[in-house]
């Protein structure tokens, strides 16, 4: 069944009632009926230069997926979700809501997801919130790794600078994140041992070989993971801290429209007559 099929009969109620839905984690009151303890999210994330999707419920990430790609991820997602909601257990209509990172990261993967998970929320009226790539990255620091130090995640931009923000031991953000130079990025870390995080890792570690602080590398994944987004996303739930669902742009794009770049510059008509070929005078 494909997957637009799959939306269709979940809007007509043909999906309701999946004898899967009842999570085995969940606590159990007395009388033997499941009780919720948090949103049932499912989370997107096309923003890197990957494709992730995965469903939390009760706290618990499952039919998270993963894989590097870096075209074709429009053509991929209803895919990813179908598979990640099949492997939760659970079907679309059990959904509470949908955590997508808004980015910064490549202009198309933003607008890929963000318009997909509105798209879904609209179908469903329920609400879409969005996480930052940059943070979904340093929640996916293990305690191993940080051991109480701050973390500095860079981020890929796929020209000279990188995307870069400073969180504290606890993963909160401790500066704005900013499209910046590596030697800038590092920076915006504070005095002290600091771990580095995010696919643009090895230009920070270049930079910092003659910083007076420590710089150190982890064993974290470069690029954000959908598990981390929902997690994030359900931490927030019910607060208004979950930031919009739109596209968190740090530099502007390559590719602008024609009206976007100005008049265009004339140029000087060349007069097909030379001084010594003057067309001759009507008599």
């Amino acid at each position: 069944m494909s997957f637009t099929d799959y939306i269709k009969k979940m809007l007509t109620g043909q999906l309701r009632g999946n004898s899967h839905s009842a999570d085995p984690t969940a606590s159990q009151t007395s009388s033997g009926v499941v009780e919720k303890t948090g949103p049932t999210l499912l989370a997107i994330d096309t923003a890197s230069t990957a494709l992730s999707t995965a469903v939390l419920i009760n706290g618990e990430v499952k039919g998270e997926l993963y894989e590097d790609m870096e075209r074709g991820q429009a053509e991929h997602l209803m895919g990813f979700i179908s598979e990640s909601l099949s492997q939760a257990g659970i079907t679309f209509d059990e959904i509470d809501g949908i955590a997508v990172t808004v980015g910064p990261g490549a202009f198309t993967g933003m607008r890929i997801g963000l318009a997909t998970a509105r798209g879904l929320g609209l179908a469903r009226k329920i609400p879409v919130v969005g996480v930052s790539s940059l943070e979904a990255v340093a929640y996916g620091v293990s305690e191993r790794d940080q051991q109480g130090r701050n973390i500095l995640v860079a981020l890929d931009s796929k020209r000279n600078e990188i995307f870069a923000q400073a969180f504290d031991s606890k993963k909160r953000p401790l500066s704005t994140a900013e499209c910046v130079a590596p030697r800038q990025a590092l920076m915006m870390a504070p005095p002290g041992d600091t771990v580095l995080a995010g696919d643009a890792t090895a230009r920070l570690l270049t930079a910092a070989a003659h910083a007076p602080d420590a710089f150190y590398d982890c064993t974290a994944p470069g690029l954000p993971r959908a598990g981390n987004v929902a997690r994030i996303a359900a931490g927030r739930w019910g607060t208004d801290e979950n930031l919009p669902p739109v596209p968190l742009y740090l530099r502007a794009p390559d590719a602008r429209r024609i009206e976007d770049q100005g008049p265009a510059k004339k140029k000087p008509l060349k007069s097909r007559f030379t001084k010594n070929n003057l067309p001759a005078k009507n008599k």
